[in-house]
């Protein structure tokens, strides 16, 4: 994971409130990244599985076997004011074009502030 962050979005809702991205590699090419932003206090990371059902990031082929993956999330203004702040995690599920699979339970951290 190269960077997370997380921004209270403007007035007007512009923009996304969390954006990460990654720089992922397989040796047969990179098919999805799956991305799961978590609170730290919410107890233990989320495994693999849980991770399959949620939104693909959008990745952008760098080479046979990189891909540069992005993903961003909007909240309202509403819904960010009251997000308690803290750390968060975001958990990452790397699936390469022949199905193998990798797995990070903590692949960035950001902190949520008011």
């Amino acid at each position: 994971m190269k960077a997370a962050a997380h921004c209270a979005p403007s007035a007007g809702g512009a923009g996304p409130s969390l954006a990460f991205t990654a720089t992922v590699a397989g040796g047969s090419g990179v098919q999805s990244l799956k991305a799961l932003v978590w609170p730290a206090s919410s107890g233990p990371a989320p495994r693999a599985g849980e991770t399959k059902a949620v939104e693909n990031a959008t990745c952008r082929t760098a080479s046979s076997t990189t891909s540069l993956c992005t993903y961003g999330m909007k909240d309202s203004a509403k819904d960010a004011a009251a997000m308690p702040g803290g750390t968060r995690y975001v958990s990452a599920l790397a699936t390469a074009k022949d199905r193998d699979t990798t797995f990070a339970p903590s692949a960035a951290t950001f902190t949520v502030e008011h």
